[in-house]
């Protein structure tokens, strides 16, 4: 078993994988709304489980939260985001649309009445720069990257809030 440092037991530490989902030049975003902040849009995804792989998290996350199958294509960013009380390594990665549509799905983590998941929705490219997606360096490189037909191979983003 390794250390566990006096810094580590204060500090709420994860691997979050969020997953770029395109088709027809769309990419599926999620909405998010929680108690206290502005409603914003993230790309579907969430904490990477122990023992659970890069792509599986991935495929399980875009399926849970939007009901749609995908498919494991390319790891297209690293960044993290060290906040105080907390530090998330957030790696984005690229899926290919399975069949069917997306529809809103749920966060089995959610133990709230006012669930946090309220929207998906695939967004065209003009689109994306005139809502509140999060993380600002993610809707960026989407931008400039993904959506002119480019990908992102494996780029560190470092930290960044």
């Amino acid at each position: 078993m390794g250390k566990i440092r006096a810094s580590q037991r204060e500090l709420d530490f994860g691997v979050r994988v969020g997953a770029v989902v395109e088709k027809d030049g769309r990419v599926l975003l999620v909405r998010h709304a929680k108690p206290g902040l502005e409603p914003y849009w993230v790309l579907p995804g969430g904490r990477l489980e122990p023992r659970e792989t890069i792509p599986e998290c991935a495929e399980r996350e875009v399926r849970e939260e939007a009901g749609l199958e995908g498919r494991f294509l390319e790891v297209l960013y690293v960044s993290e985001f060290i906040r105080e009380g907390r530090h998330t390594v957030d790696i984005t990665v690229r899926l290919a649309a399975g069949p069917g549509e997306a529809r809103l799905g749920g966060d089995p983590e959610d133990t709230g009445q006012q669930p946090t998941l309220q929207e998906v929705r695939w967004f065209a490219r003009e689109e994306l720069a005139e809502i509140n997606l999060l993380p600002r360096t993610i809707k960026l490189r989407i931008l400039e990257d993904v959506l002119d037909g480019g990908g992102g191979g494996g780029v560190y983003l470092g930290s960044g809030s």
